[in-house]
């Protein structure tokens, strides 16, 4: 498991530094740090930090804590009705439809740990459940 990062600003960035860092995954942390942060690899810290300077923005760089772990929000794999599968959401149960694979992530965004949970659900759950949770959860990149 590769170590991780988490650049955490210091200073308030202005709207449009601000709708850039969303797009290079910035979020804001109102529990733990009450500031803009983003988890990443050590690798891309290096070029996140290069543009935060450029871009005259205050930051610091720590390690993250929390690989492998999921106790920071609760987790969609807690509450899945059924196993699931490409034509059965394991949130809903509803059957018949397409259903994409996801993968949870960590407390840090990651998701390449030991047994990770994967399974299938439905755009409906994607757009009701999975998009408002504060959990990371990406598409599974081998399948659909």
């Amino acid at each position: 498991m590769a170590k991780r990062a988490v650049i955490i600003l210091r200073s308030w960035p202005d709207p449009i530094i601000q709708e850039r860092l969303e797009d290079a995954g910035f979020f804001r942390d109102e529990e733990k740090e009450h500031a803009w942060i983003c988890f990443c690899s050590l690798q891309d810290v290096k070029e996140l930090a290069g543009w935060l300077k450029r871009e005259r923005v205050s930051f610091e760089v720590k390690e993250a804590t929390g690989q492998g772990e999921k106790k920071k929000y609760p987790c969609l794999s807690d509450s899945l009705l059924v196993k699931g599968g490409p034509e059965e959401c394991a949130l809903c149960g509803t059957r018949g439809v397409p259903c994409r694979e996801w993968i949870e992530g960590d407390d840090t965004d990651s998701i390449q740990y030991v047994k990770a949970a994967r399974f299938y659900m439905c755009g409906k759950c994607v757009q009701e459940r999975m998009q408002k949770h504060p959990r990371l959860y990406a598409p599974a990149p081998d399948r659909l």
